[in-house]
């Protein structure tokens, strides 16, 4: 009797721990939609703007902030990582990087703005991505 226990128990043990594995990244992931856009400072483009969308939303299990910068025209395209973002509601922020920073010395860029579009809890823009392709109105950054 006491061996019939040990193999159930075995038994048991080996369907807890065996069987499918733990859901990988890709699934937990939320659905991600393409995004694009432009960000103008005082009505010109400026390259280099670091965009990031800061979820207003639970994403899940998988925690990332989408991000892209500014081309010569002002254009960008979230790719961090994902090729877009996931699907929902952003606090959207602008950071505008020194060029004379250099990865190599570690630690964060300056930004040429001193945080002034930074702040999520202090954004004004918003955006609500949704599934497809988003091409969102242009930000006039001030």
């Amino acid at each position: 009797m006491r061996v019939f226990g040990f193999v159930m128990l075995l038994g048991t043990m080996c369907g807890l721990g065996c069987g499918s594995s733990a859901p990988t990244v890709k699934e937990n992931l939320p659905p991600i939609a393409q995004v694009h856009g432009k960000a103008l400072y005082r009505g010109k483009p400026l390259e280099g703007i670091l965009v990031q969308f800061h979820p207003l939303f639970d994403m899940g299990s998988v925690k990332f902030i989408p991000e892209g910068k500014t081309a010569a025209d002002g254009t960008f395209a979230i790719e961090s990582g994902h090729k877009g973002a996931p699907v929902g509601e952003y606090a959207v922020t602008f950071t505008y990087p020194d060029p004379s920073y250099d990865p190599q010395d570690g630690g964060t860029p300056a930004d040429r703005w001193k945080g002034r579009y930074s702040s999520k809890d202090k954004s004004r823009f918003k955006v609500k991505v949704k599934e497809g392709e988003n091409q969102l109105e242009t930000f006039q950054i001030d």
